[in-house]
């Protein structure tokens, strides 16, 4: 029997993006905002290996998965740890800057620790979460946080910035590799 993992996602307030490092990311200074809007994850326990179901034809279901590198990095923590398969509802728009494929991929991480009883702190799971991509960590713990390095320095902030939204998403999106 398998478990429902939130995966919402979210916006950056303010973005300010600093010196390209020699990783290729660039230094930035955001304020995250989660918000309440994702993709459906359901993870069940199988036999071996990691299989990812997708309605989405444009996600890869692969290796080259996000959720399956979040799978890949436990399997090194747990090398015992048996297979899952994912299936992924995507409501997010790829390519939108509203984080989907990091939220997935958090998302992933909580649900196996979960479904596996691995009893990993939030801390453990942020430092898994940035060998996955530079906003996954934020999405372990949501809510309104200020980021800073890649996005994986985080701090809390104890204030939601309540509102309307209004996304405009161009056609094809945006590939946070193409901003430099």
């Amino acid at each position: 029997m398998g478990i429902d993992c939130p995966s919402f996602s979210k916006v950056n307030i303010g973005l300010k993006i600093l010196e390209k490092r020699s990783d290729d990311y660039h230094n930035i200074n955001t304020i995250f905002q989660e918000l309440q809007f994702g993709d459906i994850i359901t993870i069940d326990k199988s036999d071996h290996g990691c299989d990812i179901i997708c309605d989405d034809i444009k996600i890869p279901k692969g290796k080259k998965n996000i959720c399956y590198k979040s799978y890949d990095e436990l399997i090194k923590k747990f090398p015992n740890l048996s297979g899952v398969k994912i299936t992924i509802k995507k409501k997010v728009p790829i390519s939108s800057g509203l984080g989907g494929g990091s939220a997935n991929a958090a998302s992933v991480l909580k649900g196996i620790c979960k479904l596996f009883d691995l009893n990993l702190s939030n801390d453990e799971l942020e430092s898994i979460a940035v060998k996955i991509g530079a906003d996954v960590p934020f999405f372990i713990k949501g809510g309104t946080q200020l980021g800073m390095g890649i996005g994986e320095i985080l701090m809390p902030i104890n204030k939601t910035f309540k509102g309307f939204y209004l996304l405009v998403i161009p056609k094809g999106g945006i590939k946070t590799f193409q901003i430099n």
